[in-house]
């Protein structure tokens, strides 16, 4: 009984690179509307672009150049997405960053060194973006009765904390208990909230990090991808690992990875 996506409206932030980008194309396979949400135009262009290029959908897909952490563009997200469809049936949320955007530091920071600036931008972009932009959905999820949100944290640093990660950490301890909470709020209304825990990808914010070298060979976006894609189309009663009436679902390398990197 798997449901499909055809037709149905999914806003996924942080969509113009890594696991965004590879689930936008995923749900655009699938016939689904694929609304792009990234901070930079460019990108956001190209990752349009991309999708409709390369992807079997004949659906239009909607680019928006918005930053997850600011109120007022996360009410523009729904505006925007509303006005071209009508409707908002996913959110996938995706945008996150490990460190400043603009830090030219190589080094992690330990908390006792930790700028207050670097703990503001990291926690208002992970967990006040996750915050804002399922906030953001929910009226008319709520007015309709239906809709899946689904958030990304982190494993291991969504899970335990990380030496060196505090802010990171902190943000993805974060995400899940807003997603919990939310989950209780609005499964009355037919909604449901899930949480993927993905561990080490190959994304810019991985490349950008110390973290490469530690964690060891990190899983492509298109294994996320499928996954997420997976969680999407089951039937909407369904959910995996539950707390509750919140789904938990966590992507781990494989021995035979790690091994792999160790050869």
């Amino acid at each position: 009984m798997r449901v499909s996506l055809n037709g149905q409206v999914a806003i996924i932030t942080g969509g113009s690179s890594g696991i965004g980008l590879a689930t936008a194309m995923r749900l655009a396979d699938e016939g689904a509307h694929a609304v792009i949400v990234g901070r930079s135009e460019a990108h956001v262009r190209e990752s349009v672009e991309k999708v409709q290029r390369l992807t079997t959908s004949v659906t239009p897909c909607l680019g928006l150049v918005l930053d997850v952490g600011c109120e007022t563009d996360m009410d523009e997200l729904t505006r925007q997405t509303l006005r071209q469809f009508g409707s908002i049936d996913i959110l996938v949320n995706c945008a996150g960053i490990a460190k400043s955007r603009n830090s030219q530091r190589h080094l992690p920071y330990p908390i006792a060194q930790l700028p207050v600036t670097e703990w503001d931008e990291v926690v208002g972009t992970n967990l006040r973006g996750t915050f804002l932009s399922n906030r953001a959905v929910l009226p008319t999820m709520i007015a309709k009765k239906s809709g899946v949100i689904l958030n990304i944290a982190s494993s291991p640093g969504g899970i335990a904390g990380q030496p060196f990660a505090a802010a990171y950490c902190a943000s993805k301890f974060g995400v899940l208990g807003l997603s919990e909470s939310l989950a209780e709020e609005v499964r009355q209304y037919g909604i449901k909230v899930c949480t993927l825990f993905p561990d080490a990808i190959e994304t810019p914010l991985l490349r950008n990090s110390t973290l490469e070298r530690r964690l060891g060979q990190p899983l492509p976006v298109d294994r996320v991808a499928d996954l997420i894609l997976y969680v999407l189309t089951l039937p909407r009663e369904t959910i995996l690992m539950t707390s509750r009436h919140l789904c938990h679902c966590i992507l781990r390398r494989t021995p035979q990875d790690l091994n792999q990197w160790d050869r």
